[in-house]
């Protein structure tokens, strides 16, 4: 078990992964949006040096996504093994090679881009290890259903910058395409493990909850089908087919973990809603196939509204429990940064989809909302992040 004499001299920020990942995760994505929004809205010279919606792709999943991600795996393998994960001088260096990256994102064509690469995959196979090793130690081989995810979404990274080098720019959206799923495959396995138990646990009543094995299979057989065949294959009658497939299991699902008293606790509804925007993805994806639905909206769906709403709240609960603060009472304005994105990703995914001639004000829209919801989370778990814990604790 992890002692509580850990050296205590060891800075705060850097004590554990979430926190000096999930800030800066919030801060990047700020930063990066920013960025987006004067290429494409504004149309500000571009000066990276990918094309500028490869870019974009790229930093919300390698960048932004993977920042949560490691943030929350650093702090879960330590719970799950019982064994520490990196923190003092071995987290900060996995977080400068995350960090070198993104800023290496911004850099002209003119900087060789074998530099960014290196960064970002040195930065994934550290996290690799680093969350591996713990497991192997104690022999928990079930957690490789959640870390084989991770792993493959390193593998897509290499791919990436193999195809973006040699210009083949068609290979390196499958690679991102492939990335996006593993990430979605990444939370759905998470909400099964902690969603029924954050309700059991968090609506203040008895209430019992219903999971199926078979759902469970269903939705981990057609998931691997559907990233593989999408990415791969791109069969425009088995794709749409395993699209609305997943869209009725995953609504099944949820709707065994709905119990009425979660919209009294902001921390569990945002995790329905950002899992009802994955199920939207799902459906869109099938619309696309059989109407005129852009492509963009099933996309954002499951980025903007699933993979966004889903980690903000994580972010949100985490921060509060492993600082040993009251997860039952979320701050303040937590509610409000929970609304705005919610609004971004509904502007973002469903407008284009009846006024198409708006884009460009749709796009801009949902831009500035998913900035202030970031910025509020910023504002409002900023001293959380940078504080110890409200127990006393290492950590």
């Amino acid at each position: 078990m992890i002692s509580n004499n850990t050296n205590q001299k060891c800075p705060v920020l850097l004590q554990t992964g979430f926190r000096i990942f999930f800030l800066g995760a919030a801060v990047y994505s700020v930063v990066s949006i920013v960025f987006w929004m004067l290429f494409y809205v504004l149309g500000i010279n571009i000066f990276v040096g990918m094309p500028i919606n490869v870019w974009h792709g790229h930093e919300m999943i390698y960048g932004f996504a993977m920042a949560v991600v490691a943030g929350f795996l650093l702090t879960a393998v330590t719970n799950w093994t019982g064994q520490k994960t990196l923190n003092g001088v071995p987290l900060l260096v996995l977080f400068l090679f995350w960090m070198a990256a993104r800023v290496l994102s911004f850099m002209p064509a003119s900087v060789p881009g074998w530099i960014m690469a290196v960064c970002d995959n040195v930065f994934l196979v550290f996290l690799i290890i680093a969350v591996v090793r713990p497991v192997v130690k104690v022999k928990q081989w079930r957690q490789f259903a959640v870390l084989a995810k991770v792993v493959l979404v390193g593998v897509s990274s290499i791919f990436f910058y193999l195809a973006i080098s040699g210009q083949a720019m068609k290979e390196g959206h499958m690679a991102l395409h492939f990335a996006m799923y593993m990430i979605i495959s990444l939370i759905l396995t998470i909400a099964r493990r902690i969603m029924p138990f954050f309700v059991e646990k968090g609506v203040g009543y008895s209430v019992t909850l219903r999971n199926s094995k078979i759902l469970d299979l269903a939705s981990l057989v057609l998931l691997v089908l559907l990233s593989v065949i999408d990415v791969f294959w791109t069969h425009w009658r088995i794709v749409p087919v395993l699209s609305i497939l997943l869209a009725v299991v995953h609504a099944m699902r949820l709707w065994g973990w709905y119990t009425a008293g979660i919209w009294k606790k902001p921390l569990l509804w945002i995790l329905f809603v950002g899992y009802v925007f994955l199920i939207v993805g799902f459906v869109l994806k099938f619309l696309t196939y059989v109407s005129t639905v852009p492509i963009g909206s099933y996309l954002h769906a499951f980025t903007y509204g699933g993979i966004g709403l889903f980690t903000l709240g994580m972010m949100a609960r985490v921060s509060l429990g492993h600082t040993g603060r009251n997860v039952h009472e979320a701050p303040p304005m937590v509610s409000v940064m929970f609304f705005v994105l919610i609004i971004g990703a509904c502007v973002r995914v469903f407008l284009p989809i009846f006024d198409e001639v708006r884009f460009p004000l749709w796009i801009a829209i949902s831009q500035i909302m998913w900035m202030m919801a970031f910025v509020l989370f910023i504002f409002q778990y900023y001293t959380i992040l940078t504080s110890p814990r409200a127990d006393g604790k290492f950590g």
